[in-house]
């Protein structure tokens, strides 16, 4: 099983790559396209929008296809569009395509966690196996940008569209081989994963993960002023921060998924209490390198890598069907943009200084802390998750949140 999760994985990993694979060239794309970088900042947000509307709505038209079909149809298209991308030198062109290419990473991402909670040997592992899957996003976020940054520095931005397509369709020949073939959900199956879209537990558990990915990216999104102008360090020690806060992201993901079946909400709980206490410490003790460089791995250990948690407790009300999963996808991401954009706003009305970056994270935090409060804690009916099992995978547990 941990081989195919693996697979899985490395979907995931390429989406997170092409998605930060624009942030790491701009200048180079600015100065071909002769267009200003904001302009190029907007590629890195309709790709966004592709990812929060698109993806639901071809995980809707896949509701009743096998997954594996699904997965590797949305692989392919995805190859093909990233070496499509410098074909022709237009700027209207490279956003048409990074729409397109959004929308199939929305779909990739959601169906890529389904297909990983069914490789779940029971219920009370789909936390854990979804923690390997979703290590694809630690190791991206890794590797993305300078790994784009430093191949359009040696070949042009261009290449950067190929050698991701090429990638893509080495990931297709994988999938192909290491991929079990699953059933597709039944047409009742597929009804109810749209019915639970109407749960509001369910939409209550999805304003837990939007505000908890925003307390992570807001800071995120500041780390390297508040390392080089606040704290002082050089710009090849910040990189080698930054590297580590990717490390301890994936060790505290994996961690996260050994605790998230059974003890989801204390994770989250301790997490987002990690999370205040960092940033507070980060925004009014920044300045200090020993603080900055501690409090940057921690944010590490305790942003974005509750997601399996985050998972875990989406699945509990709503299942984890592609249609779900999907949605909950968007969502994460429309908390990694306002985070980021909430950020932007505060710090043009409160001073250009990273700390208030750390401050609306650390509020962000809070907001998730007392939502999660206010939610009735009861055990989950988990008709939609036996649902989701392979087939053959007929029993009925109970998870508790």
């Amino acid at each position: 099983m941990k081989r195919q999760l693996y697979s899985l994985m490395l979907t995931i990993l390429v989406v997170v790559m092409s998605e930060l694979q624009i942030a790491g060239m701009m200048p180079a794309i600015a100065d071909d396209f002769g267009v200003s970088t904001g302009q190029v900042g907007l590629l890195v947000s309709l790709y966004a929008l592709g990812m929060a509307i698109g993806g639901p709505l071809l995980a809707f038209v896949f509701r009743h296809s096998p997954p594996k079909r699904a997965l590797l149809t949305v692989v392919a298209a995805y190859a093909v569009l990233e070496v499509m991308v410098p074909l022709v030198h237009a700027y209207w062109w490279v956003a048409l395509v990074r729409i397109l290419t959004g929308c199939l990473a929305g779909a990739g991402f959601g169906l890529s966690v389904t297909f990983g909670a069914r490789l779940a040997p029971r219920p009370e592992k789909i936390g854990e196996a979804i923690s390997v899957v979703l290590g694809g996003i630690m190791v991206g976020t890794v590797i993305g940008l300078p790994l784009s940054h430093f191949i359009a520095g040696r070949w042009g931005w261009q290449s950067s569209f190929y050698v991701l397509g090429a990638a893509a369709f080495l990931l297709f020949v994988i999938s192909t081989v290491a991929l079990p073939p699953l059933a597709a959900a039944t047409q009742d199956d597929a009804a109810q994963d749209v019915r639970n879209l109407r749960s509001p537990r369910l939409w209550s558990r999805y304003l837990v993960s939007l505000l908890t990915v925003g307390a992570a990216y807001a800071s995120f999104s500041y780390f390297t002023p508040l390392l080089e102008q606040s704290a002082g360090f050089a710009t090849d020690t910040t990189t080698l921060i930054l590297l580590g806060y990717g490390l301890c992201s994936y060790v505290g993901n994996l961690i996260v998924g050994k605790f998230a079946d059974q003890h989801a909400v204390k994770v989250l709980r301790f997490g987002h209490m990690l999370l205040f206490v960092s940033l507070g410490l980060l925004a009014l003790r920044g300045h200090v390198p020993a603080v900055a460089l501690g409090m940057v791995l921690v944010v590490g250990l305790a942003g974005v890598t509750m997601n399996p948690a985050l998972v875990t407790r989406v699945a509990e009300v709503g299942g984890v069907g592609n249609l779900v999963s999907t949605v909950h996808t968007a969502v994460i991401t429309m908390g990694v943009t306002l985070g980021t954009a909430i950020s932007a706003i505060t710090i043009s009305l409160f001073g250009e200084d990273p700390a208030v970056a750390m401050w609306t994270g650390a509020a962000f935090a809070v907001l998730a802390a007392l939502v999660l409060a206010t939610q009735t804690r009861r055990t989950a009916s988990t008709r939609p998750i036996v649902a989701s099992l392979p087939a053959g995978g007929e029993q009925s547990t109970e998870m508790k949140s």
